[in-house]
């Protein structure tokens, strides 16, 4: 099969436990920068793209040009019918360049959040993983595209949609431990305070869970990469 396109925005947010699942399934896969890139490629030569997590916003193409091409390079790739799976601000681009709206939210959400369901989330063969506690980080949100089904909430923000082929995950699956634990401790001095957060308190929990968020982890890239291997 055609390797999978993965695009990394962070030097310390890669593929994660994502990374696993499609090599157990046999796909390789091709990390690009697109802040690095002198262009990025078209959505034909791939049997899935991935867009992970980043510091920026996904509404910043003034700060980071490199936006516009990465949103168009998504489009493309649902309109070709590719499997398209967005984490975090890949989410947030990806709502954005269907159609929907990414834009700052009413404060950070860090750490271990309840997820729930709607009923769409729980007949989608991928979302339906998300249930219970996950991992996220984040202070932007999203607007879902026309006509995409809303899958996953949590008590302040969306957390998921799915539009054809297109997947949006505002959680972050494919972190472990000890890399959110970088993410948490690099933010700005009372960043997380200011919302009411602990770092260290933050920190401790996501490790305390890490066993059940790999097992999570696992059904929820098995499910997708399965999608993408059936293809």
């Amino acid at each position: 099969m055609l390797p999978v396109l993965v695009l990394r925005h962070d030097a310390d947010a890669g593929p994660g436990y994502l990374a696993g699942a499609l090599a157990g399934a046999g796909l390789a896969m091709q990390v690009v920068d697109p802040a690095a890139a002198e262009a990025l490629p078209g959505p034909s030569g791939w049997s899935a793209v991935v867009s992970l997590g980043g510091h920026m916003g996904a509404y910043e193409e003034g700060s980071h040009p490199w936006l516009v091409a990465e949103k168009q390079l998504l489009a493309a790739a649902v309109e070709a019918g590719r499997p398209v799976l967005g984490i975090c601000l890949g989410c947030q681009l990806l709502a954005a360049a269907l159609g929907g709206r990414a834009y700052p939210g009413t404060g950070r959400e860090v750490g271990l959040v309840p997820v729930r369901l709607t009923p769409e989330g729980r007949a989608d063969p991928v979302a339906r993983h998300l249930e219970g506690l996950a991992v996220v980080s984040h202070a932007d949100t999203w607007d879902p595209p026309p006509g995409a089904a809303l899958l996953a909430v949590s008590k302040r923000y969306p957390q998921a949609f799915r539009l054809g082929p297109a997947l949006g995950l505002q959680p972050h699956p494919e972190v472990g431990p000890e890399a959110f634990a970088r993410w948490t401790r690099a933010k700005p001095p009372g960043a997380l305070e200011r919302d009411g957060l602990d770092p260290e308190a933050v920190i401790a929990a996501v490790r305390a869970d890490a066993a059940e968020q790999r097992e999570r982890a696992d059904r929820l890239f098995g499910a997708w990469v399965a999608q993408v291997a059936s293809r």
